[in-house]
């Protein structure tokens, strides 16, 4: 296989010497041209588009001067202009030249890993699939300009559905009352969901996945954190109410043999996976998803946790690689028209303060995630650190930011020993400025 085309390459820079005006309208660049005479000309025609200049024979030759002989004389542009009968192409040729451009950029990244001579097996196969993944982005077909009356057709279809339509707008979390601050895991959305170690994160996650799984929508949990074996001894917890040490253990009395039997028969029913590989590059975990997508229409994905996904890749700071990762799972829900649902650790900063509730400014330590998160929702327990507080068992879920709705505590019953929430059915709505932190 060719990684270039003479042709297309000659037929682009032809069609605008024949119809100048296409020089404003391509998005190529002179280095995405093989040929050197051709990335030469090109660079011209953009140099003289960029100044402001005409962009026809007589000012490319005169912008030339003497390399006008490198690329073969005024006759072998005379030539490209000539073998033009029609610019309708223009677009097909652009395309060709841009593909073959992005073949040979594939290549060239993969000599110069080879040769880096990585010995850590991992990461070099992170580099390879961060190639892969850029390749993919960039030579998916982009829509530009949405003319209006195709923009509002679609939405009057969406807004006839939301009517009328009894499914539900949007994946539940784990309350009612968290629902309606939130407005539930929206479709292309980042959500945090950001605490302390040992606040209840990975329950509240398992919480709302079950609750997800039970609503026929695929659900996807990537656990850097822990094995998949206590994942279930947590979920079977929660859906039999039985104490966690005794799925630990495995001392049931018969009633509980009872319940975790047809616990058993009900989530093996379920379209729920969990990978639980450590040490997860971003690049694996977008290559997973695409394939899931591919068989589930219907899809959610959590993460436990986002500062233990791997850039794949060398930074000069922690904080660029988790910013690095923040930003690639906010492309990932958009690429696979998803809710991406990841946990986070807050920085020791909460535990220095005297109201001890998490603030955005907790996450400002990790790169750019209050940036790129649509909703960033914090956990807080009273009784975490102060065993006397006059409200034991309650969570609080503090949402922080929303992007598209409103921001608010919602109260929620957290029975630990199973590791489950129940709905207290109680709301504190804040001002949108609010907790945003200093």
């Amino acid at each position: 296989m060719e990684y270039f085309s003479l042709e297309a390459e000659q037929a682009v820079i032809g069609s605008v010497l024949k119809s100048p005006e296409l020089i404003y309208e391509t998005t190529l660049q002179p280095d995405q041209f093989y040929h050197s005479g051709h990335k030469i000309i090109f660079e011209q025609m953009v140099e003289l588009r960029d100044s402001e200049k005409k962009v026809d024979f007589v000012m490319i030759t005169a912008g030339l001067g003497e390399l006008i002989q490198e690329i073969g004389g005024t006759g072998y542009l005379l030539q490209m202009s000539q073998s033009i009968d029609t610019v309708a192409n223009f677009t097909e040729h652009e395309r060709i030249v841009r593909e073959k451009s992005l073949m040979r950029a594939g290549m060239r990244a993969i000599h110069e890993i080879y040769g880096a001579g990585y010995g850590n097996p991992a990461e070099f196969s992170a580099e390879l699939m961060g190639i892969a993944e850029t390749i993919s982005d960039q030579a998916r077909t982009k829509e530009g300009f949405v003319h209006i009356s195709k923009g509002l057709e679609n939405h009057y279809e969406q807004l006839q559905e939301k009517k009328y339509s009894k499914k539900s707008l949007g994946l539940s979390t784990a309350g009612k009352a968290l629902d309606r601050i939130t407005g539930k895991w929206q479709k292309q959305t980042l959500n945090i969901i950001a605490a302390r170690p040992s606040v209840g994160k990975t329950a509240m996650m398992l919480n709302n996945a079950r609750k997800n799984a039970g609503e026929k929508v695929t659900v996807a949990i990537f656990s850097l954190e822990q094995p998949q074996n206590q994942l279930y001894d947590r979920m079977i917890a929660a859906e039999c109410n039985i104490e966690g040490e005794r799925i630990k253990t495995g001392q049931l009395r018969d009633e509980e043999w009872g319940k975790y039997v047809i616990a058993y028969a009900e989530m093996v029913e379920l379209n729920l996976y969990i990978d639980d590989r450590p040490g997860l590059s971003i690049q694996e975990i977008r290559s997973a998803v695409r394939k899931l997508k591919k068989s589930n229409s219907e899809l959610i994905v959590y993460i436990d946790y986002l500062q233990l996904i791997s850039g794949g890749k060398k930074f000069d700071s922690r904080n660029l690689e988790v910013g690095y990762v923040s930003t690639s799972l906010k492309q990932m829900a958009r690429e696979n028209d998803c809710p991406v649902v990841a946990l986070a650790q807050l920085s020791r900063g909460v535990e220095q303060r005297q109201d001890k509730r998490p603030m955005l400014s907790d996450l400002r330590e990790s790169g750019n995630i209050e940036q790129d998160a649509d909703t960033i929702t914090f956990l807080y327990r009273d009784d975490y650190y102060d065993k006397a507080t006059e409200k034991p068992n309650i969570i609080e879920c503090i949402v922080a930011k929303n992007r598209n709705g409103s921001v608010g505590t919602a109260e929620m019953i957290n029975l630990k020993q199973y590791g489950k929430f129940l709905d207290l059915d109680i709301t504190h709505h804040d001002l949108p400025d609010k907790r945003k932190g200093s």
